[in-house]
């Protein structure tokens, strides 16, 4: 079949048909008024020939209307018929007379003589599109009631918050269960209560004004939300009324054919903004009235009342993990800090939190390094499986005993060192040591400043095989005092202390070359690659700690082994990040590793959070916040010297040095995180939109990308 005149087709259509038939497209190119075909591949051709018509060539003839009559779209957005020709149109998706469903592309072309046509691309979606919509109703649709899910209701709730907190929406949130549901399950099985659930969400949604604002949140237990412009209604109490009212039309007795049981429902409300514009709150909210109303007797509405919130709010999980440093700096281990773990000894008591947050927390199949981890005492440690997973040359059991050390104390301490963990003691004054304990643990801790200085120094001095601990050094001073006393490890941020200096410090020559790059990198616009590439190629140990890093789990490449292939990897902007850090590396080399650590958690914990802030923030900026945050100490140079060496935006030079930058909020959090401040921390969670659990989860990213990023160090 030919679709050129004299029925020869072209070198060029030869070509243009080895390429586009195999592709899965019909793809076709016309020209003028009268529809002249002037290419169609495989696909597009089967379409013509299998059209019910005698002549194939006619077909041809006939043009573009031969494609039309079982697609009408297509006339209708082709570039003839007057338009221009030079524009591209949007993409549009059309039904054939068989009811397949295609995705058509149309654009305007110069074909190969010279002159404008227009080609067509046309995609069978069909099976796509029923793909999409299965992948809809599992993520957002409830299987069992055909109504949305819990992460429906959240995304839709997340879609009014912006107009709620400009004080342009209102509504109610109410959740409602069926009474004596249990019942019915007890009595005729789960089927019967499926059953009654489904019917229960049909006929809710039976009704109009509950159509369309129905949710299950899971049991038997759903949520109707309702939202309205802000000014509907003349006041709250009329609003309270309006919805009280509509709520009321739920309440009756659900029953099925042939059972002898019956459900009420009992209902929950909480009004927006009135009870909060957050989802979980106003949710918790409207969770204690619905209780309120089956203490009241079921069967009815109740709405919150501010006497009623006597649940109090689950406190924010969070985690972050301290470092215990040597005398010279080096790290010596980390301590898992988390909130809530009082590390009260009860062999009665589990976590159902604790463990896993540890193993989660401090990477268990990563860790490849000298340092040691102190964990906290749980019920679970004394587990035969729990045992196979710990390493217990790495792992230092902490145990907080009661100031009188009784029995039970004793007999957990004896029980973890037969199964060979080394134990550290806390929560005593040097005071409250025993010869038992001293004969027990293998590490002690103290604050240095808690008790009387010679009688500490007599203890740690007299007891040499034990390593006693400082905690709380968070100054200079206090490193100075507690070394004085006797102590080996040291627990807090003194080498995080500011420096105060009136004098620029001269910069050693073997950092010069780092201080160069982490300027070039740190530019807020274009990178100079061939600065770059001359610094870097002139110095092997840069070339190869660069090429190291590329290479590491954290960045993801692999066999990179040139800046221009990274560059064709990864991009300029996403390589300028990885030789700052290598900058950074190389700065805070001399430094205790800590600084470099924290700075890099920091780039990364922020980067990472940075998608989820109300304020949308940029992540790259983010990243070279928390970057720079430590850099002066590195140096031994104030902030304000750091900054005229940097030529980092306005934004984040202010954030460094006043308490009032966009990133200044950030600093602060960051530090708060570090030194396990957790009502700092949930305020700013709280301000911030965040969730708990994943600024918990995000701080265990940064955490497992650094270990990736520095393994084989």
């Amino acid at each position: 079949m030919a679709f050129k005149k004299n029925n020869k087709m072209s070198d060029f259509n030869k070509l243009l048909g080895t390429i586009l038939d195999p592709q899965d497209l019909e793809v076709f190119v016309t020209r003028g008024k009268n529809c002249e075909i002037l290419f169609a591949n495989q696909k597009a051709r089967f379409r013509l020939e299998s059209e019910p018509q005698a002549d194939p060539d006619a077909k041809i003839k006939e043009g573009c209307r031969a494609f039309t009559k079982n697609l009408p779209d297509l006339c209708l957005n082709c570039p003839y018929g007057g338009r221009k020709v030079e524009i591209d149109y949007k993409p549009f998706d059309t039904k054939d007379a068989e009811g397949r469903t295609y995705n058509v592309k149309c654009h305007a072309v110069n074909w190969s003589d010279g002159k404008p046509a227009a080609v067509f691309f046309l995609r069978d979606i069909t099976n796509e599109i029923k793909a999409r919509k299965r992948l809809y109703s599992l993520a957002y649709i409830d299987q069992l009631t055909k109504v949305p899910n819990r992460q429906r209701l959240k995304e839709d709730f997340q879609a009014l918050e912006d107009k709620i907190l400009a004080g342009q929406a209102i509504g109610v949130v109410a959740i409602f269960d069926m009474d004596n549901f249990k019942n019915v399950n007890d009595r005729y099985g789960h089927n019967t209560g499926d059953l009654m659930l489904r019917r229960l969400a049909e006929h809710i949604q039976d009704d109009k004004e509950f159509e369309g604002h129905l949710y299950r949140l899971g049991g038997d237990e759903f949520v109707l939300l309702f939202a309205e412009q802000a000014g509907k209604f003349e006041s709250e109490d009329m609003m309270k009324k309006h919805f009280q009212e509509l709520l009321k039309k739920a309440l009756r007795a659900y029953t099925l054919p042939n059972i002898a049981v019956s459900c009420t429902l009992s209902i929950g409300a909480a009004m927006f903004p009135r009870h909060g514009n957050d989802m979980s709150d106003i949710l918790r909210k409207a969770d204690i009235a619905l209780y309120q109303a089956k203490a009241g007797g079921r069967n009815q509405v109740s709405f919150f009342e501010d006497q009623y919130e006597v649940a109090q709010k689950f406190k924010d999980l969070f985690i972050n993990i301290q470092p215990l440093l040597l005398g010279t700096g080096k790290t010596f281990g980390y301590e898992l800090i988390d909130r809530g773990n009082t590390g009260e000894v009860d062999e009665q008591s589990v976590s159902l939190n604790g463990f896993n947050r540890t193993v989660d927390a401090l990477g268990l199949k990563d860790i490849e390094n000298d340092q040691y981890y102190f964990i906290s005492y749980s019920a679970q440690l004394l587990n035969p499986a729990i045992a196979k997973i710990l390493p217990k040359e790495k792992f230092i059991i902490q145990v907080t005993p009661s100031p009188e050390m009784n029995q039970n104390d004793i007999k957990i301490c004896m029980e973890l060192r037969k199964r060979g963990y080394k134990l550290l003691i806390s929560g005593l004054k040097n005071t409250e040591v025993t010869p038992d304990l001293l004969k027990i643990a293998d590490y002690f801790k103290f604050c240095p400043a808690d008790t009387d200085y010679a009688a500490q120094k007599r203890l740690i001095l007299s007891n040499a095989r034990v390593r006693f601990i400082a905690v709380s050094v968070n100054s200079l001073n206090d490193f100075k005092r507690a070394k004085e006393n006797g102590f080996k490890l040291y627990q807090g941020y003194y080498f995080n202390e500011p420096i105060e200096t009136t004098k620029t410090k001269e910069i050693a020559p073997i950092k010069v070359n780092y201080i160069q790059l982490l300027r070039l990198s740190s530019t807020d616009g274009p990178m100079d690659f061939q600065e770059i590439s001359d610094i870097i190629s002139h110095d092997v140990a840069l070339t190869y700690k660069l090429l190291k890093i590329l290479n590491s789990a954290a960045v993801g490449l692999r066999n990179v082994s040139s800046i221009a292939m990274a560059v064709a990897y990864m991009g300029e902007e996403n390589l300028k990040k990885w030789i700052s850090v290598l900058a950074l590396r190389g700065i805070a080399e001399d430094q205790p590793m800590e600084i470099f650590r924290m700075s890099l958690i920091r780039a990364r914990f922020g980067e990472l959070l940075a998608p989820h802030f109300r304020i949308k923030y940029d992540s790259k900026k983010i990243f070279m916040v928390g970057m720079l945050s430590l850099l002066h100490i590195a140096l031994e140079m104030s902030k304000e010297q750091l900054i005229q060496e940097m030529p980092v935006a306005e934004d984040i030079q202010e954030s460094l040095l006043t308490k009032s930058g966009v990133y200044a909020g950030l600093l602060r959090f960051y530090e708060n995180y570090e030194y396990a401040n957790w009502d700092e921390v949930s305020e700013f969670t709280d301000e911030n939109r965040l969730d708990s659990q994943l600024v918990n989860d995000t701080y265990i990213e940064a955490v497992k990308w650094y270990n990736d990023l520095i393994k084989n160090d």
